[in-house]
C-alpha cells in the first residue's frame, strides 16, 4: 500500500486539509457563539473537538491561557482530558522546565515530548500525567497579533510518539484558529 492512498486506492485526504475545512465552518461561528453569550471555553471546546474528531488516532486536545502577568497557565479549555489532570494543572507557572506547555509559553516555541515518562521537562508533572494514561505532550504557543504569547494549545497522545509533518502543518491552522477566537472573545 502507498502513503497517502487507502487500501481501496481512493486518494485520502490529509488531516491539515480536512481540518482546515472544519475549522473555517467552525470560524463563521464564532462571532455568533460570542454574540449569543458564549464562554470562550464553549467556543474553544467546539474547536478542539473538531480537532479530536478529525484525527485518524486518539488524541485529546487543550488550550491554556497565559495569565495577564506572564507568568502562569490557566484553563482554557480541554474537553476530553480528565477533570481531575486539568484542575491539577490550573494555574501552572511557566518556566525552562515547566512540561510541555509551560515551557512552551516561556520559550515561545514548540516542544514537543514523545516520552512524559523520560523526558526532564516532565519530571514536576510526570506523576500528573502518567496515571492518566498521557504517554506525549506536543504543545505550541498561541500568538496574538503582534506575535506575543497569550496561550498554548497542546495535543496529547496516550502512546509514545512525535508528529508528522501533516500533524504540523495541522497545529498551525489550529492554533491560528484559537487565537482569532480568543482575540474576538477578548474585544468583543
Amino acid at each position: 500500500m502507498c502513503y497517502g492512498l487507502r487500501q481501496d486506492l481512493e486518494p485520502r485526504m490529509s488531516f491539515a486539509t480536512g481540518l482546515r475545512k472544519a475549522l473555517d465552518l467552525r470560524r463563521a461561528d464564532v462571532r455568533a457563539e460570542l454574540r449569543r453569550g458564549d464562554s470562550l471555553e464553549d467556543i474553544l471546546n467546539r474547536h478542539l473537538l473538531t480537532v479530536e474528531e478529525m484525527s485518524d488516532s486518539e488524541i485529546l486536545t487543550s488550550v491554556l491561557i497565559l495569565s495577564p502577568d506572564g507568568k502562569r497557565l490557566t484553563h482554557g479549555a480541554a474537553p476530553s482530558l480528565p477533570k481531575s489532570y486539568r484542575e491539577a494543572i490550573d494555574g501552572s507557572a511557566i518556566g525552562p522546565s515547566a512540561g510541555s506547555c509551560g515551557t512552551a509559553a516561556y520559550l515561545g516555541r514548540p516542544v514537543y515530548v514523545t516520552d512524559i515518562a523520560t523526558d526532564p521537562l516532565w519530571a514536576a508533572y510526570r506523576d500528573l500525567a502518567l496515571p492518566h494514561g498521557l504517554r506525549a505532550c506536543w504543545s505550541t504557543p498561541i500568538r496574538d497579533g503582534e506575535g506575543g504569547v497569550m496561550g498554548t494549545f497542546a495535543i496529547y497522545h496516550r502512546n509514545s510518539t512525535g508528529p508528522t509533518r501533516d500533524e504540523l502543518n495541522s497545529i498551525e491552522i489550529i492554533t491560528d484558529n484559537v487565537a482569532e477566537a480568543i482575540t474576538w472573545a477578548r474585544t468583543s
